[in-house]
């Protein structure tokens, strides 16, 4: 986490454990959630993160998890992924909400519209 505000907003707003907030700015986010999840992982990653911290995230995913990866730069680098986390069940997927802007299927242009 970034800063003690933040911090202070997540726990006043959504009643979360400061035990349960992570820096992405390191690694140790990665150690810190398996504890808290006694090596579980989390059921969804909205990812942002870059080289390292991105892959750090992909193996912080639960079984059967989803990865959703918002950010570009891993794709445009041509990044590769470690193809075990997918022995779990796990999913993932990359979003870029500018995609249904340049869209031109009508569909999907809707959507970009609402």
């Amino acid at each position: 986490m970034g800063s003690d505000s933040k911090r202070e907003f997540l726990t006043s707003s959504f009643a979360i454990p400061p035990s349960h907030i992570f820096s992405s700015r390191d690694a140790t986010f990665l150690s810190g959630i398996l504890a808290a999840t006694a090596g579980k992982g989390v059921d969804v990653v909205l990812n942002s993160l870059t080289g390292e911290l991105l892959h750090e995230s992909w193996k912080v995913l639960a079984e059967f998890g989803t990865f959703v990866e918002i950010g570009k730069r891993d794709i445009s680098d041509g990044g590769m992924l470690d193809m075990a986390t997918f022995k779990r069940g796990t999913t993932f997927t990359a979003f870029d909400l500018t995609d249904l802007f340049w869209s031109t299927n009508k569909t999907q242009r809707r959507v970009w519209n609402r």
